[in-house]
């Protein structure tokens, strides 16, 4: 079985925040009721100030990083998304293995139609692509993929 994290608004203090997710994380995975744990912040002061303190004390605990990038801007280029998903591979992400993603309904960030398999290419030819996350698979089907 599979958890991935997903927290879009950050009430509680990050202290609160990162013990509270690392908890359930440690239990889950000592349990046995999870193998594998992923979470998926994006770029934002507030949000990675949390998740910095989640790395900090339980991040041998999260198996990889679904990092948001379909967050930024529509229209983004090939460039601009290496650079980003460098510079969140390289702070304090840097301990995980950080996802390349795409949202299916291309609302955000780079699309596959405007080049994200040439970006993952690229970045699987440095040796830095641990894989690809897609956000809202089941959208896919009105672009012609079969799910």
């Amino acid at each position: 079985m599979e958890l991935t994290l997903i927290t879009s608004i950050l009430e509680e203090t990050p202290i609160r925040f990162f013990k509270c997710i690392g908890r359930l994380t440690t239990t889950l995975k000592n349990t046995g009721v999870i193998s594998f744990a992923s979470i998926a912040p994006f770029d934002d002061d507030q949000v990675q100030s949390h998740y910095l303190g989640l790395w900090k004390s339980y991040g041998h605990l999260i198996d990889y990083v679904n990092f948001q990038f379909y967050a930024y801007d529509q229209g983004t280029t090939v460039a601009q998304f290496i650079d980003y998903f460098k510079t969140q591979s390289s702070n304090q992400l840097q301990w995980w293995k950080v996802l390349a993603s795409f949202i299916s309904d291309g609302s955000g960030g780079l699309s596959p139609e405007n080049g994200f398999f040439t970006a993952c290419h690229r970045l699987k030819s440095e040796q830095k692509l641990h894989g690809i996350s897609v956000c809202s698979a089941d959208d896919s089907q009105e672009n012609q993929f079969p799910l």
